[in-house]
């Protein structure tokens, strides 16, 4: 059974029922990880600075430049192994904030604790602060959806809303935070069960004024009746199962194929590491040399003693 990401009460005026939202949605996109394709490892990203490539004044005089960098083909040889300013810097995760772009290349930087401070409060409250009708609210504001699953002894006060809610066509408009993060959200009746579907708010839905062609005037009554006849044809009761994924199912089958085939990853080769990474690899070669030793000594043959 899926686990709950969130529990408190649903409260509209002075009622309120405890519930448990459940995950009613998830994603089964077939996510790849980057893989070297001559070991055969998994390919990590890092954290570096970002630097400009510095450049040097072209040979030809011509006015041109060219970069100075080890793979650019400029000028610059190093001489020992260390990272020349124009190479990415790695960045430890702690020297890391928040950086909102202003211009190009200025940021105004924000540090996590101030992050903290702007957040909400934690809550364990669906707060409802108004009733709608379903059909007031456009799909396009709808995200994410949770199922609302009452605790145990409470499922009377929550078939009550439920029941009210459809009886009604009506739907509550409310405010939750999970994981630190407020909510608008629209709570209504699927099934026995109420669905928290978060919202986008009003400035996230983009304007279409612009993108409406123009209406044409020459349409005819028996255009659209035609029209109308040929959707009423094509109409029936809607079967989520009818549209399955078929290009997951194809790239599913094929993982599926060479899957018993796959090659093991290439075991890593130290090759000019760090002092942690060849000491172990040093001890290793030696542990397995005196076990290959011992083995050959076990393995030869014992002389006989001569008798006198």
């Amino acid at each position: 059974m899926a686990r709950a990401v969130w529990s408190g009460t649903i409260s509209f005026g002075l009622v309120s029922v405890p519930v448990r939202l459940y995950p009613a949605t998830r994603r089964k996109d077939v996510r790849f990880h980057e893989i070297d394709r001559s070991s055969g490892r998994r390919v990590r990203h890092q954290k570096v600075i970002e630097v400009e490539t510095p450049t040097l004044p072209s040979p030809s005089g011509r006015g041109k430049t060219v970069p100075l960098s080890p793979s650019g083909g400029g000028d610059y040889r190093p001489e020992r192994e260390d990272r020349h300013p124009s190479m990415p810097q790695p960045v430890d995760a702690g020297d890391v904030v928040k950086g909102f772009e202003v211009a190009k290349d200025r940021y105004v930087t924000v540090a996590r604790q101030e992050l903290e401070e702007l957040a909400p409060a934690r809550s364990r409250t669906i707060d409802v602060e108004q009733f709608v009708d379903a059909s007031a609210v456009d799909p396009i504001f709808y995200d994410v959806s949770y199922y609302a699953v009452p605790e145990r002894g409470h499922e009377r006060a929550y078939a009550l809303l439920v029941d009210a809610m459809r009886d009604t066509g009506k739907m509550g408009i409310c405010w939750f935070v999970l994981r630190r993060k407020r909510y608008l959200a629209a709570l209504r009746p699927q099934g026995r069960l109420m669905v928290v579907a978060t919202m986008f708010h009003a400035d996230e839905i983009l304007p279409a004024a612009e993108l409406e062609p123009a209406q044409p005037r020459d349409l005819s009554k028996k255009e659209r009746e035609m029209a109308a006849l040929l959707i009423n044809t094509l109409s029936g009761p809607y079967e989520p199962e009818r549209y399955p994924d078929e290009y997951r199912q194809r790239l599913t089958a094929l993982i599926e194929g060479r899957t018993a085939s796959a090659p093991p990853a290439t075991p890593a080769v130290v090759t000019g590491g760090g002092v942690n990474e060849l000491m172990a690899a040093l001890r290793a070669s030696v542990e397995q040399a005196r076990r290959a030793s011992k083995g050959r000594t076990t393995a030869a043959p014992r002389r006989k003693r001569k008798t006198a």
